[in-house]
This record gives C-alpha cells, structure tokens and sequence, in this order.
C-alpha cells in the first residue's frame, strides 16, 4: 500500500467520488457541499423524530378524551348562576317586633327560583297567604336588634329556609328584600 492509496477519514459519507489530479473537481458536487448537505439532513432528521413523536404522545394521552367536552362543575364552583325568575306578589307585612318596648316593621319581599320551574311558580300563587304568614310570624319573633341590617343576610337565609319547608313542588333558590324597614 502506497500513501496516495491510503483510507483519508474526511472523504467517508462522501460517495464514490473518483479521484482527480490536483485543481481539477472530481464528482458532481464538491465535498465541502456534500458535507453541508448530510448535516443539513442530519438536523432535518431530528426535528422529522421529535414532531413525530409529539404527535404520538399526545395521541395516546388525549386518546379518551373528546376535545369539546368539558369536565362539568358543580353550582357552588361556577362563576355564575343562572338568572333567577322572582315572584313579586307578596304584599307588604307590616307588624311588631318583640322587644318589651316594640318597634315596627315594614318589609316587602321577593322570591327566585328557577326559570324553567313553572310547578314553583302555581305553588307560589296557591301559597301566598300562607307565605305571608310565615314571613310575618318570623319578624314579629325577632327584636329590634336581630332585625339590624347586618343580620340581613341571615334573616333572607332563614326566611328561605322556612318558606322552602312548606313547598312541595319545588324550593326556592333566593328571597330578597325588596324594602326593609324597623322604626322605633
């Protein structure tokens, strides 16, 4: 083995390049391109196995899943409720409270449910005295003390609490105070 017949390591991957005398290009490209072009697809290769394996991964992960469906939430984590239908046809009730020195009060409610309820809605109308009743005899227990406005929300819970333990159709979801009013 001569020396100009030796195995040269920056000529392996080129091809079958034939060799030429000095000055003159053997092949039909030069090996400086040829280089350039196997790590071109070397790259091209990589980023070819890495789309292609996202592409599975999430297939296989998502493979159960529907992509519009959403997982449901629970009334008390959503963000809204739906719109309430109110019953404004209770009149106003007017009456005593407690104390030993009573004062008078004054108040005018409202009550929601739920829209697509129309059973809710009769057992309203059919109850309303009743009702009244109830909201009367709550407020007339109470002095003038638990009926102060930083009671309000507890006074609507238990009003609530009280009328939903007469309904049989339906509960209500709110009672509101459309006006309020304790006078000595």
């Amino acid at each position: 083995m001569s020396d100009e017949e030796g195995l040269s390591l920056e000529d392996v991957g080129t091809g079958g390049e034939e060799t030429a005398p000095e000055g003159k290009k053997a092949g039909f490209l030069p090996s400086f391109l040829i280089r350039i072009l196997k790590w071109v697809a070397i790259g091209l290769g990589f980023v070819i196995l890495g789309v292609t394996t996202t592409v599975i991964t999430f297939r296989i992960v998502n493979q159960n899943r529907s992509a519009t469906a959403l997982p449901t939430l629970s009334e008390e984590y959503q963000a809204t409720r739906p719109p309430l239908q109110y019953d404004d046809t209770l009149e106003e009730i007017r009456g005593v409270t407690s104390d030993e020195e009573p004062g008078i009060f004054s108040a005018k409610i409202s009550m929601g449910f739920d829209a697509e309820s129309k059973t809710v809605a009769f057992e309203l109308s059919a109850r309303k005295r009743e009702i009244q009743n109830i909201v009367f005899l709550y407020l007339s227990g109470r002095t003038k003390a638990e009926l102060r406005p930083d009671r309000y929300t507890q006074i609507l819970e238990d009003l609530k609490n009280n009328i939903n333990k007469v309904m049989r159709e339906g509960k209500l979801k709110e009672v509101a105070f459309r006006e309020f009013v304790v006078a000595q």
